[in-house]
């Protein structure tokens, strides 16, 4: 278990490091006492995997700089120019999230890159021309935040007479969005969702470049790169939350004439098809069991009263669901879609990362929408 618990923290070390706050910070201790709060015989099937899945879903620091690094090599090339420099004046990093999301720190850290590289700064960016608009973030995984983020901006002014919006239409600018994480069946549902509540032309016109693609969708080759437990071997607890998400659900649809889905409660038992993510089947089942369990017990001892908060994540409320149970990292952000025992302070409960923010979980809520864009993956 040591030994286990050494592997993850020199994987985590870099968590929230260059906040110089003890109380962000990844230590052997916190990992050790996280695991401490379950069963003794889940403890070491549970840090194997962790092990395993940090090892491919956690983005460093320097990770996120890499890909910074390269997406505007491969801009570059994409877009038929013959330097960055000259890419950079003509692009447009559209900076419409808070201070302190992702997408403010993603473009400091571009800021600085450029500078090193090139002798540019983001102010020199678009200079020459706003011919691409390009949407930077870190994860996408129900897509709320785009959405929002997207339909506002296409309603602001491109020129005097054009908004974003025309300017996509009549392909003044390309839309261009750069993610380190996608969720490929959300991706697809925000695309629907794009045609539908802003315009044909950004979601058939935009184009989609990504770190990693994860397979969320329930089909033949899915691979389900996520929490998504069976039903067989389920404890009587978990059948009652089932019971009480579905009827909650179905009363809100009521109220607010809503459409509800299917029960997506559990994953079909041929699926995935090859266990490739986790280490075995096995294991993979005794993960999700127990972070569905704890995160059920976690609500109960906090007496949540937040709908779209489940035990395997934040869901929709529109969803029958446990939650999105997402499964990826960087070094400053856990989304609050992944299962609760990653992220949530309530119920006596510590959870593994720090991603409290003047004392209080952070607790937003993304929000989801159907199929299909060419979309680009990076080469690496």
């Amino acid at each position: 278990m040591e030994q286990l618990i050494t592997s993850i923290y020199q994987t985590l070390e870099d968590y929230r490091a260059d906040e110089n706050r003890t109380l962000v910070r990844m230590t052997k201790d916190r990992i050790r006492n996280w695991i401490s709060q379950f069963d003794n015989n889940l403890r070491v099937p549970i840090l194997i995997e962790l092990d395993n899945i940090f090892k491919k879903r956690y983005c460093s620091k320097s990770d996120v700089k890499y890909f910074l690094d390269q997406l505007i090599k491969v801009l570059t090339n994409d877009f038929g120019f013959k330097s960055s420099n000259e890419f950079l004046k003509n692009s447009d990093f559209l900076n419409l999230q808070p201070e302190g999301k992702s997408q403010r720190i993603m473009l400091s850290l571009l800021d600085d890159l450029i500078q090193d590289k090139y002798g540019l700064c983001l102010a020199d960016c678009g200079t020459t021309s706003n011919k691409y608009s390009i949407y930077i973030d870190d994860i996408l995984c129900t897509g709320l935040t785009l959405i929002s983020d997207i339909k506002k901006w296409s309603e602001q002014n491109f020129s005097a007479n054009k908004t974003n919006g025309q300017a996509v239409a009549d392909n003044s600018t390309t839309l261009v969005f750069a993610y380190v994480f996608i969720h490929e069946k959300n991706y697809r549902k925000k695309v629907a969702e794009m045609r539908h509540k802003i315009s044909y032309d950004l979601s058939s016109k935009h184009k989609m470049y990504r770190l990693f693609e994860i397979e969320n969708s329930v089909s033949v080759s899915s691979k389900i790169d996520l929490i998504f437990p069976l039903e067989e071997g389920q404890t009587d607890r978990v059948k009652e939350y089932q019971t009480e998400i579905t009827n909650l659900v179905d009363r809100r649809a009521i109220e607010n004439g809503w459409k509800t889905g299917p029960n997506e409660f559990y994953r079909p038992i041929n699926l995935p098809t090859k266990e490739d993510f986790f280490t075995s089947a096995e294991n993979r089942k005794i993960v999700e069991n127990a972070f569905l369990q704890k995160g059920i017990q976690i609500l109960d001892n906090a007496n949540s009263q937040i709908p779209n908060m489940r035990a395997l994540g934040y869901s929709l409320p529109s969803l029958k669901d446990f939650g999105f149970g997402a499964l990826c990292f960087t070094w400053r952000n856990v989304p609050n879609n992944a299962p609760l025992v990653f992220w949530y302070s309530g119920g006596g409960f510590t959870p593994l990362f720090e991603v409290t923010r003047g004392g209080n979980p952070i607790v937003n809520f993304n929000f989801v929408a159907n199929p299909t864009t060419p979309h680009d993956d990076l080469p690496f």
